[in-house]
């Protein structure tokens, strides 16, 4: 067959390569319906970029001439980290003490299209890691790796919601997946009762107004006062870290992700009232941090101080 390959050779060259699953879908239309809505009700807040380019998040075919399919690459975060559990600690979302994972996964992306190139010369695919407008969950979703969690993350089975996507758009068919994963959330609502906020809604969606990731990390202006941090200064993990699927099987290591140093000595200092400007500008360097300022984060500290102080009274 012209332009095949087997999904069981992608998929045990992106075991060696460090993701932990994957699988394709045919290349097609979506309905973006649930996303037009979304926007519609001002969910996405200030993040007008969600917007724009709702043909390509329709028809991701136009992201690459002849393509034939999607494949999605799932690796999970859900390691032992240093301690962050005290309450009186201010907290970074746990995917952000590593290097910055859209680096570290397109690169392992590339790497892996290379391999397969030299299998089939003809192979053609460009990889994406949050760069592309394109509906990374629903795919990933529809290629049989995990369900839509009442807080929108996508959850698997076996690594829970502390998974991060990355994906390719080929030229080449294999073989698909026709099995949808059950969703095993069921009447459990532990992320929706966790939000500090309330800003999962019953949809299974975001009003991104009232989340503390998009309060800390996009919103370049003040933190409404009715926002309450509860210690997290650069995104959050509280709805992840009450799901019970992140309390299953956690990885011992990952062959694409590493811990940075520079970001973890960084949150040491801002909890002992030392944090410096040169510091943070080397974390920042190979970091999720890249995406904020030195005030943003200062304004952060100083919410999530001012939310612990009113709990106080």
């Amino acid at each position: 067959m012209e332009n095949y390959i087997a999904f069981d050779t992608i998929k045990s060259l992106a075991l060696k390569a460090g993701f932990q699953d994957c699988g394709a879908i045919e290349i097609k239309k979506f309905d973006i319906s649930f996303l037009k809505n979304w926007i519609d009700r001002g969910y996405n807040a200030d993040m007008q970029y969600l917007e724009r380019y709702i043909d390509i998040r329709e028809n991701p075919s136009l992201l690459l001439e002849n393509s034939k399919s999607l494949i999605s690459f799932i690796v999970s975060y859900n390691i032992e980290l240093p301690d962050n559990k005290d309450d009186n600690m201010l907290k970074f979302a746990s995917y952000s003490l590593f290097n910055d994972y859209h680096k570290a996964i397109k690169q392992a992306l590339y790497e892996l299209i290379h391999c397969i190139q030299d299998i089939y010369p003809n192979f053609k695919a460009v990889a994406f890691v949050d760069s592309a407008p394109i509906l990374e969950k629903v795919i990933t979703k529809e290629a049989g790796l995990g369900w839509i969690g009442k807080n929108s993350l996508l959850i698997n089975k076996t690594f829970g919601s502390k998974i991060l996507i990355g994906e390719i758009i080929t030229n080449f068919s294999t073989d698909y997946s026709n099995e949808l994963e059950k969703d095993l959330c069921e009447d459990c609502n532990n992320c929706i009762n966790s939000c500090p906020n309330k800003s999962i809604q019953k949809d299974c969606t975001i009003n991104s107004n009232l989340c503390n990731s998009y309060q800390t990390i996009e919103n370049k202006n003040n933190i409404p006062e009715n926002i309450n941090l509860k210690n997290y200064i650069f995104g959050c993990d509280i709805c992840i870290n009450s799901c019970p699927w992140n309390s299953k099987t956690k990885i011992k290591e990952s062959k694409i992700l590493s811990l940075n140093s520079k970001t973890i000595e960084l949150l040491e200092r801002i909890n002992d009232n030392q944090i410096e400007k040169s510091l943070f500008n080397q974390a920042k360097k190979n970091s999720p941090l890249e995406r904020i300022k030195f005030d943003k984060l200062l304004s952060n500290i100083e919410k999530a101080k001012t939310n612990t102080a009113n709990s106080n009274l």
